[in-house]
């Protein structure tokens, strides 16, 4: 039998998420009689392949196989398949074999497969389809018989491994949704638990092989997952109170569960939805007397009382009508709850309130309870849901609950904003701003943001003024909760508040109306752990509902152009002038036609799957940029998802069409690059091919930008370029869409959906030789991946898609206000075709226009961004003078305040306006790199940091493992920085390439400090040192091994601290860079100070003094001037 391949990353995926993995050969044998061979002497050489490539997994929740199994066949393989496709498809369960099937009903009708009687297929499926008509799956059907291969097929999930490295799946539940299923939170039990320090307590730089592992020892872990009989016997043996011996049905359910409400991670692991019907989680916590009065058997028990997951889900689950749309308790509260508010401009709290829905009496208290604590549906009209009788514990907190509504009902809101959030200058010059257009006034407006600070004290105030005392327990819980609303809306556009630190060092001792009866007597654990889950619900509910529901009401929260993810809060009164200011602005500038309702009617009509897209504003430093949100109608209003879906798959399809074309006609995107390794690949050739001249010319440099771009490129010229590209009347592409499952080195699985296009001629149909071909790719090059295909649309014609792309352009509908209005001109934005489309536009002017101005010299652009190096003087002036005159043809005409060059310009020749000019030797800067005009070496331009904050731009997930977080963030964002741009020494001399290198650890030194204050639980770098200097180490390492690898072939290092670059050369410019950082700091960082100069002592007198000579110029202060505007 053939060798089985590797594949040691795929078959490791598997055992994580699967409770057995067998080669098939194996399985079979353990089952079938004793002797019993799968593979037998003279089998052809397809089915040893397939026995030897083919594992089978077992799920978690998988049925053991029929007692009485037989291995005699008795149907023909495609009466097999069709009979699992019909009773899997009757099931509705999702399997990778059904992909493309579905029920007569739900497929809008047609004749049946054959050998079923209720389902046909609608899309094709490769893999189902090879299965059917495969002689080596009908040998196998004939050696194990129809039960086992119909065990395997609908019980188990089957992979086949593709050599070298990757394997498909063919049956079974898709592995990205048992991925995503299998992922669980830590419980609410341990919440309180303070976390040990990160690591051991090492203080000396040395090797951090010792340390490696120390980050994963700063946070608790969740507890082992039992298997099912140890969950069931835990279930019946841990309980502290035995149960009734028969159940009162009198009375409705009284079981405390609102608290242990659990959240379901959604597929695209992105967001946390409650579910309660469809839970995968199992709360569990000791049985009290009051649970058990009831009458509800009380869950499943764990030794430690927390919540105990189990890793697949449940075939039962709550059903209830009280755990429909309750209250839930999530992992964590986001910012992104309160941003972009759009509930009118009105300075108000939201009717629909939960609070302004309940009268402040003792049944609205106690139905304040219920939604809370007991899952109730937090409505107050129609019929209720089943009284239940309230526990004690229930029934004690509906005075301070009743006096929490009487203090809402009395607050006054709107005075505290007014008093709290006052605008920073005059009555009149606030008007004055008001009754103007001007730029400058209009600036002037802008800078009336209300401060995080004022913020906060209107938060606090509110919040004083709501919760009674006696909910507090204690003034030390009371500055906990403000702590937390301070950090909250401190916090980034993209960052979470966890329950983790929500509740830490809350004293729950001190709530006395969490106790279910009076008295300080011992407390049992289990008492302890639901007075901790009652007092984590309320919390929770006050930021995530109460706090959140504050800012959304008075403020309009955005991020701006200028400061990365920071949070801006503006009043809404405020917003509304600036929004109708930007409006009146876009208006201005953008083609627009309003349409009526009916028009807006019948277009839906016509089209439903078009979206209504948002028009939104975001401040920058000139004004306010618009950005269209086209995705905000398209998947909230439309069915809930069905024509939003069709939408969105037909312009994935067009975009990855587009993109077809373009490997096979390169030239359509004329100079444009699509990102840094463009640049590179074009920016390399050039360089080397210039260094051969001799003399070596001097270079004129033009940087131009495109105003407007997306706004005025032509309709008419884009249907037209898009046209020559795809409108073939006999064209039509293959569509292969699939999911790509992964793990990395840190153990995390990432889940990807993409899309192969080709044509009949270069079609791969079998899985097999596609999944090869991915591997072969040099565009893909996929390796240890898991490969489950979604559908493969064998004619999607170019008519079709060139209809799309028509109405996709001329029926794009902008919703600003309470009007619509259509584009007349320019690209819709918003969606992953705009960028591509503005590319391919202005391709064909380049191509067209500017053909020999490439002559000796190179064009670049980047979306809207120019860029010409010639040695020709005549060509780069006749170049800025056709832009300058701009191109009405394609919509070009350029900025002259963003336009610069490096030659003497004359303002006459160009209407009077004269460009900024550099001098002819100078650091050009062009989207973010700086060229040295002279040399054409490549350096990082940081000037985008000035007057930015770095935390609020770095997100990293800071409650679970935040030491192992931080290390995999530094390093990340690490080998995005390390660009062969900047570090190829045959490209840049080593002189620049050790000033990248310093530079690129100067700023790794900002974040790390960045990332310092951010870690919860009072985790101080004091506390262990010695992981802090791991990970300053692993940075200088990591840069290091990434030089080496984009110098491939270069000798950098000698013996000793020899040669040209060595590691020892790294090292000193991270300390120097870290030390120059952290010693701004010094009291925080003192324990790490002094290591780092020790250890770049020791490195100084092993460097030679040439190589110390160059280290020391690129860590010259005067060259880091950047850095000293960064505000963190």
């Amino acid at each position: 039998m053939p060798r089985a391949p590797r594949c040691r990353a795929v078959r490791a995926l598997l055992r994580s998420q699967y409770r057995q993995v067998w080669p098939l050969a194996t399985f079979v044998r353990r089952l079938g009689p004793e002797g019993r061979q799968l593979v037998q002497p003279g089998d052809p050489k397809v089915f040893r392949t397939l026995v030897a490539r083919c594992l089978v997994c077992v799920p978690w929740d998988s049925q053991p196989p029929p007692a009485d199994l037989s291995f005699h066949q008795v149907s023909s393989l495609k009466e097999l398949v069709a009979r699992v496709v019909q009773r899997l498809c009757e099931r509705g369960e999702r399997n990778v074999l059904t992909f493309g099937f579905a029920l007569l009903n739900g497929a809008q009708g047609g004749p049946p497969m054959t050998f079923t009687t209720s389902v046909r297929s609608y899309l094709p499926n490769s893999v189902t389809e090879s299965l059917r008509v495969s002689g080596a799956w009908m040998l196998l059907l004939n050696r194990v018989g129809d039960d086992l291969l119909v065990y395997l097929l609908a019980r188990c999930a089957l992979y086949l491994l593709v050599p070298p490295s990757c394997a498909y799946q063919v049956c079974g539940s898709p592995l990205y949704q048992i991925c995503a299923t299998a992922e669980t939170w830590p419980s609410v039990s341990r919440i309180y638990r303070p976390t040990r320090p990160v690591g051991r307590n090492f203080t000396h730089l040395g090797s951090t092989h010792r340390v490696r592992n120390s980050s994963h020892q700063e946070a608790w872990k969740p507890p082992p997952l039992p298997s099912r009989e140890a969950k069931r016997s835990l279930s019946i043996t841990n309980r502290s109170v035995p149960p009734s011996k028969k159940a009162r049905c009198d009375l409705a359910p009284r079981l405390e569960k609102g608290p242990y409400r659990q959240a379901v991670p959604t597929p695209s692991d992105k967001t946390w939805v409650p579910n309660p019907a469809k839970s995968h989680a199992v709360p569990i916590s000791r049985t009290t007397k009051e649970d058990l009065s009831s009458g509800v058997k009380a869950p499943g028990l764990s030794r430690s009382g927390s919540v105990c997951y189990k890793h697949k889900p449940s075939s039962t689950s709550l059903q209830s009508p009280l755990c429909q749309n309750a209250f839930q308790l999530r992992p964590y509260t986001e910012t992104k709850r309160f941003l972009y508010s759009r509930e009118g401009g009105r300075e108000r709290l939201n009717p629909s309130f939960l609070l302004n829905n309940l009268q402040p009496s003792l049944t609205g208290a106690r139905r304040l309870v219920e939604i809370l604590f007991l899952g109730m549906r937090p409505r107050t009209s129609g019929p209720l849901c089943g009284r239940r009788r309230l526990s004690k514990r229930y029934w004690q907190m509906r005075p301070l609950f009743q006096q929490l509504l009487v203090n809402h009902a009395r607050c006054p809101y709107v005075r505290l904003l007014r008093s709290h959030c006052r605008f920073r200058t005059a009555a009149h010059q606030v008007a004055g701003a008001l009754n103007t257009t001007s730029p400058q006034r209009l600036m002037n407006l802008l800078r009336l943001h209300s401060s995080p600070w004022q913020v906060y004290g209107f938060l606090q105030a509110c919040v004083g003024k709501l919760v009674p005392p006696g909910l507090w327990g204690s003034r030390h819980n009371q500055r906990r909760f403000f702590k937390n609303v301070k950090r909250f809306i401190s916090l980034g556009k993209y960052d979470k508040l966890s329950l983790q630190e929500l509740t830490w060092k809350m004293k729950v001792q001190d709530c006395r109306w969490l106790r279910s009866s009076p008295g300080n007597n011992c407390v049992p654990a289990a008492e302890h752990r639901t007075r901790e889950r009652i007092l984590a619900v309320f919390l929770f509910w006050l930021m995530d509902a109460y706090v959140v529901e504050l800012l959304r009401s008075f403020f309009y929260v955005t991020e701006t152009t200028f400061q990365k993810n920071r949070l801006f809060f503006y009043r809404k009164s405020m917003w509304r002038r600036l929004q109708s200011i930007g409006v009146r602005h876009h208006l201005e500038r953008v083609r627009l036609q309003e349409l009526s309702q009916e028009e807006v009617r019948q277009r839906q009509e016509a089209w439903p799957a078009m979206p209504i897209c948002r028009l939104r504003f975001i401040p920058k430093p000139s004004g306010l940029r618009p950005i269209v949100n086209m995705s905000y109608m398209g998947t909230r209003a439309f069915d809930k998802g069905k024509q939003a879906q069709h939408f969105t798959q037909c312009l994935k399809t067009l975009f990855s069409v587009l993109n077809y074309e373009l490997t096979k006609h390169t030239n359509l995107l004329g100079a444009s690059v699509l990102g840094l390794n463009d640049i590179y690949r074009t920016w390399r050739t050039f360089v080397l091919r210039v260094r051969t001249l001799d003399p070596a010319p001097r270079m004129y440099f033009v940087k131009a930008d495109v105003t407007g771009a997306y706004d005025a490129i032509p309709q008419d010229k884009l249907v037209e370029v898009i046209a020559n590209m795809i409108r073939h009347p006999d064209n039509s592409y293959c569509i292969h869409q699939y999911a790509v499952v992964q793990r990395d080195r840190q153990g995390q699985i990432h889940k990807s959906f993409r899309r192969q296009v080709s044509t009949l001629s270069d079609l791969q149909p079998h899985m097999g030789q596609f999944l090869k071909h991915l591997q072969d790719s040099d565009t893909s090059a996929l390796r240890n991946s898991v490969v489950i295909e979604q559908s493969l649309s064998l004619n999607e014609a170019s008519s079709s898609l060139f209809d799309f792309f028509l109405r996709f352009v001329r029926n794009s509908v902008v919703k600003i206000g309470g009007r619509c209005y259509v584009q007349c001109q320019g690209i819709p934005q918003g969606s992953s075709l705009s960028t591509l489309l503005c590319s391919l536009c202005f391709g064909d002017m380049e191509n067209k226009l500017f053909a020999e101005v490439q002559q000796d010299g190179l064009l670049l652009r980047f979306v809207d961004d120019f860029l010409l190096v010639t040695p020709h003087l005549v060509q780069a002036e006749a170049f800025l003078r056709a832009l300058v005159r701009g191109i009405p043809e394609y919509g070009c005409m350029i900025n002259l305040q963003k336009t610069v060059v490096n030659f003497p310009v004359d303002a006459g020749t160009l209407d009077g306006t004269a460009p900024h000019q550099l001098p002819a030797h100078c650091l050009f800067p062009w989207c973010g790199l700086l060229l040295d005009t002279q040399t054409l070496e490549v350096l990082c331009d940081y000037t985008g940091y000035a007057r930015t904050s770095i935390k609020a731009s770095l997100t990293f997930q800071r409650t679970f493992k935040a030491g192992r977080n931080m290390r995999q963030k530094l390093l990340a964002v690490l080998r995005l920085k390390c660009h062969s741009l900047f570090l190829d020494l045959q490209m840049n001399s080593l002189q620049t390439v050790c000033i990248n290198v310093y530079k690129i650890f100067l700023l790794q030194a900002y974040r790390f400090h960045a990332c310092a204050l951010q870690l919860p639980f009072d985790q101080h770098v004091r506390k262990n040192p010695a992981f802090f200097l791991s990970i300053i180490s692993n940075i200088a390492s990591c840069c290091y091994s990434i030089l080496k690898v984009k110098n491939a072939g270069m000798t950098l290092k000698a013996k000793g601290a020899s040669g040209s670059f060595p590691p020892e050369a790294a090292r000193w410019l991270c300390y120097q860079a870290f030390l120059l950082k952290l010693a701004g700091h010094s009291v925080t960082y003192k324990c790490l100070l002094g290591p780092l100069r020790t250890a770049q002592k020791q490195l100084c007198r092993k460097l030679p003094r040439a190589t110390m000579a160059i280290l020391e110029t690129a860590a010259d202060p005067a060259l880091s001037t950047d850095f000293q505007t960064i505000l963190d």
